[in-house]
């Protein structure tokens, strides 16, 4: 497996805060100090990843965080040693998920105990339930699934949203990421944890979905919602739910403008700082 790796230097003051959003999309990042103050941000593409627009994203983050792209280093270069997926994996504990789950992201890790486990594929990346928004959209569908209902993962990654829903009862979920790298992977996920046939994975976004759909949980950035409210409201049965992330605190009054244009109300808002998440209900058209 080849990857490409998007590196900066850049104040260890910032490095968690700079990760954190500039990691959101990736396959992994990690802060590697890198002398007196500093740290090293490698962040990890697929070879699916577009790295012009990568690079045009991490010039635009780092120069909000008044860091000039020419003095941080940034580059992107091919790697070809996919070892260390498995590496990074190893040096993570248990991470609880929601109030009922915890992601196990390695062989030989044992859950807390009254926690239902989701074991993670060694050596595949694509998310491991740390980052806040995957941590908003687990709560929210832990309160939202009903028994017997069917939902859609957009933007999928790991599969961990399809696992959590299916676990919460729903009879059916459709995973679906536009990389076919994590549709693989998220494939992969579901075996392991024994899921594979209430959940039915593939490579796509909206179009391939076969609504309509009692919920859908989309962990995806700020412009996919303002540009497809529409088209996920239509996808969305009458009193279907939306639960939603990946974008911060300052952009949910222009997301849920949005919805409301494409008859979705807000229900419920999550935030853990700067990231935040919508739950909205489609009403009758």
């Amino acid at each position: 497996m080849a990857w490409r790796l998007l590196s900066a230097s850049v104040p260890a003051s910032l490095d968690d805060e700079i990760a954190s959003v500039l990691g959101t999309g990736s396959l992994g990042v990690e802060i590697v100090p890198s002398g007196a103050g500093v740290s090293l941000l490698r962040v990890y593409l697929g070879q699916g990843d577009d790295p012009q627009a990568w690079h045009l994203r991490a010039a635009r983050i780092l120069e909000a965080h008044g860091l000039p792209t020419d003095g941080v280093s940034l580059t992107i270069d091919d790697v070809s040693d996919g070892r260390w997926v498995e590496t990074w994996q190893r040096a993570l504990a248990p991470i609880p998920l929601g109030t009922r789950f915890v992601v196990l992201p390695h062989e030989g890790l044992v859950g807390e105990a009254g926690r239902d486990p989701i074991r993670l594929v060694p050596g595949m990346a694509f998310g491991t339930g740390e980052h806040p928004t995957t941590r908003m959209c687990a709560a929210a569908l832990e309160s939202r699934v009903r028994p017997g209902s069917r939902w859609l993962d957009l933007g999928c990654g790991t599969g961990l949203l399809a696992i959590v829903a299916a676990r919460c009862g729903a009879a059916r979920v459709d995973a679906l990421d536009l990389d076919p790298e994590a549709a693989h992977v998220a494939s992969e996920v579901v075996a392991v944890n024994g899921l594979a046939g209430r959940i039915a994975v593939g490579a796509g976004s909206l179009e391939e979905a076969a609504g309509p759909f009692d919920g859908i949980v989309a962990n995806i950035q700020a412009s996919f919602f303002l540009a497809r409210a529409q088209d996920l409201a239509d996808a969305l049965a009458p009193g279907g739910t939306l639960a939603i992330s990946g974008f911060v605190v300052d952009d949910v009054p222009e997301i849920e403008g949005a919805l409301t244009e494409a008859r979705l109300t807000t229900v419920e808002r999550q935030a853990v700082d700067p990231w935040a998440c919508v739950v909205a209900r489609c009403s009758e058209p």
